[in-house]
């Protein structure tokens, strides 16, 4: 390497070093600045995408006063009336089925049979299907179908299943009868949950404790009554005193009374 150096001329040796320079210039501008290029292009990309959620939320909250107008006009229009009165499972199905029954037989049609099947979870409500099977000729279908249609809280029909009672080839109904057929419906409606055990129903405010009294303190200037004397038994066993409270007065033992002086006799008066 050394003697190919030697080699060149003092020219060449000048424009070698020069391009050596410039090389290792760069490797160290690409080590430095390479780094902090790629960080401002993230927080180039990231700041453009909060600018870009910044403007949704905008135009979310600019349309607030439109939704809430929206929401107080369906509150007003009192949406509870298209549900099924009862939370519980088995109310609201039996008033869906009485619902049923009114209909069809208002209606003119037969009910033969008449089943609850297990509700559904449908979001934030409960689907509660009935199934029912019954008899009817096809101008009292059409008024069962839309009797049912038409009514609050809203019924669905979800499956509809048609028999004819005289399938043999070759019948004739009698003139002015309307033959009958054999009907299988399925319908449905929409109940709100039932509420947990224990928890207050919607809108009903709870009750507020009540603050409890004080405990009683201990009267400061009242002294601490004396320890009662153990009694002896009648075995003739001791019986262990009373130990005093701590920080109570020993009890004083009664002094003993003093024995009187006797009284002297009185002397005799004088003859």
């Amino acid at each position: 390497m050394t003697a190919v150096l030697t080699r060149l001329s003092a020219t060449q040796q000048r424009v070698l070093a020069l391009l050596l320079l410039l090389l290792a210039v760069a490797a160290l501008l690409a080590v430095v600045l390479l780094p902090v290029l790629l960080l401002h292009r993230h927080y180039d990309d990231a700041l453009a995408s909060m600018s870009q959620r910044l403007a949704t939320y905008r135009r979310v909250a600019a349309q607030a006063p439109e939704y809430r107008k929206a929401l107080d006009a369906m509150r007003e229009r009192d949406a509870r009336r298209f549900f099924l009165r009862n939370t519980a499972a088995n109310l609201a199905a039996a008033e869906l089925q009485e619902l049923v029954r009114a209909a069809i037989e208002s209606n003119g049609g037969r009910i033969s049979t008449s089943q609850n099947q297990s509700p559904r979870d449908d979001g934030r409500f409960r689907q509660i299907v009935v199934t029912v099977q019954f008899f009817a000729s096809t101008p009292n279908l059409q008024k069962i179908l839309y009797a049912i249609e038409t009514q609050q809280p809203y019924l669905v029909v979800d499956n509809f299943t048609l028999r004819p009672l005289n399938a043999f080839r070759g019948f004739r109904p009698a003139a002015g009868q309307e033959p009958e057929v054999n009907v299988q419906l399925e319908v449905s409606a929409y109940a709100y949950p039932e509420p947990p055990k224990g928890a207050p129903p919607a809108g009903s405010a709870q009750p507020t404790r009540t603050s409890e009294p004080p405990p009683k303190t201990a009267d400061p200037a009242r002294k601490p009554e004396p320890p009662r004397t153990a009694e002896p038994s009648k075995g003739g066993e001791p019986v262990r005193a009373v130990e005093p409270a701590k920080g109570a007065e020993p009890a004083k033992r009664p002094e003993p009374v003093k024995d009187a002086a006797p009284a002297k006799a009185p002397e005799a008066p004088p003859q």
